[in-house]
């Protein structure tokens, strides 16, 4: 749990560990210019973007895709880019947690063909399903293959509400005259009290939200205009 803050220290040296790589092999074009005008280096990185993605009860699974594009078309290179995904709920099937692709943050430089050559060969892994903990870190590349699966909580209030209705009726069965005396009792009730009944029932069926923080770290040099545009969608 990275809300601890021994563990958040634990944490930030893990971000700052998967930056330091190889700098020899990593120049980005406009990092390279940059170099003749600071004294900053190809390990430094920032949070550049952060986020809350929430997820509402009946979302559906989205469609494959990676975050950001690869910086080179010919090689692959390290991570220029990540994401880290923090629950501020646990996230069990239901809630739709992040599938993910291992291995196709390589694919993705050229998915097409890279994917039909891993399948080919046999070497292209299974997708895994994260479930996790509040607190938990789900930390992965921006050019790796990833969905969020569908919320599916609603469906389980629903199930829930419907084995008491059956309860219900069970009881109705045995319950004889007075029961239905109970409920014409019930059908004299004015109607402001029948909406609050009703409107009770349905938040009571009603799923859980998947809020998710999301943090993105990234080398000093890239600015995500992919995602985050300078242009405001609000902007006239």
């Amino acid at each position: 749990n990275i809300m601890d803050e021994t563990n958040f220290q634990s944490f930030m040296e893990l971000v700052s560990a998967i930056f330091q790589t190889d700098t020899n092999n990593h120049h980005h074009p406009q990092q390279q210019q940059q170099q003749h005008n600071s004294n900053s280096n190809d390990n430094d990185f920032y949070l550049c973007n952060l986020s809350l993605l929430i997820s509402t009860p009946g979302s559906t699974t989205q469609p494959w895709h990676a975050d950001g594009c690869h910086t080179s078309l010919t090689t692959h290179l390290p991570s220029h880019v990540f994401n880290v995904f923090i629950p501020l709920v646990d996230v069990p099937l239901s809630l739709g947690p992040t599938e993910l692709r291992p291995g196709s943050h390589v694919y993705t430089r050229d998915l097409a063909r890279m994917m039909l050559l891993a399948k080919v060969k046999r070497t292209l892994r299974r997708t895994v399903v994260v479930e996790m903990r509040r607190g938990d870190a789900l930390v992965f590349d921006y050019r790796i293959l990833h969905r969020g699966r569908a919320n599916l909580s609603d469906a389980d209030a629903n199930d829930d509400a419907s084995e008491d209705d059956d309860e219900d009726e069970v009881g109705h069965e045995h319950g004889g005259e007075e029961r239905r005396r109970n409920r014409d009792e019930h059908d004299n009730h004015d109607d402001d009290d029948d909406d609050t009944s009703n409107n009770n029932k349905r938040r009571m069926k009603r799923g859980k939200d998947r809020p998710v923080l999301v943090l993105t770290f990234a080398r000093r040099w890239f600015v995500d205009v992919c995602n985050f545009p300078k242009r405001s969608i609000f902007s006239t």
